[in-house]
């Protein structure tokens, strides 16, 4: 059985953009977010920024400010219409439906778009899964993403074992 990227209500790598296959990839790497570590290269906006500028061939800090780990405004901005284009396609979700969506069985899942800047330290709900491992692959496939994302999830799991060791609780 092949797969087909016309196939109704099935979606796949190829359907979506650049900048949304890199970020849903690095979402659904797992890392630790930059507040808990207190580390902002951690954080999803600045890793997508970097593994999207080394996937386009341009130096890592293309879609970074000038001398600063924060991403540049127009990546951001153009990070956060992709999100929220994942999100109006059923990929992700960065929050609770409204309440009217709730309560009323009878209307569709959608949600307004917002144009409220998104906290890249809040992991949005994957729905998706089989999708965002598919991007996340694909990342990790592509030999000039490879090392820095290999490096960030080392970070992560540091985090998380240390973590973990201060409150085994916490993971139960």
């Amino acid at each position: 059985m092949t797969h087909d990227s016309s196939d109704k209500g099935v979606l796949h790598p190829a359907d979506l953009s650049l900048i949304e296959r890199t970020y849903l990839g690095v979402l659904d790497t797992g890392m630790v977010s930059a507040r808990l570590a207190g580390d902002p290269t951690l954080r999803l906006d600045h890793v997508a920024a970097v593994c999207l500028a080394l996937r386009e061939q341009r130096p890592r800090d293309a879609y970074l400010a000038e001398d600063s780990a924060k991403p540049a405004p127009a990546f951001r901005a153009a990070l956060t219409r992709a999100v929220y284009d994942l999100e109006e396609r059923g990929v992700l979700t960065t929050g609770a439906p409204p309440s009217d969506i709730l309560l009323s069985p009878g209307l569709p899942p959608t949600r307004t778009r917002s144009n409220a800047p998104l906290d890249f330290d809040q992991r949005p709900l994957i729905l998706l899964r089989y999708l965002a491992h598919e991007c996340m692959e694909e990342l990790f496939q592509d030999t000039r993403v490879y090392p820095f994302l290999m490096g960030k999830y080392q970070d992560s799991g540091e985090v998380y074992g240390r973590l973990y060791k201060e409150n085994p609780q916490r993971f139960l």
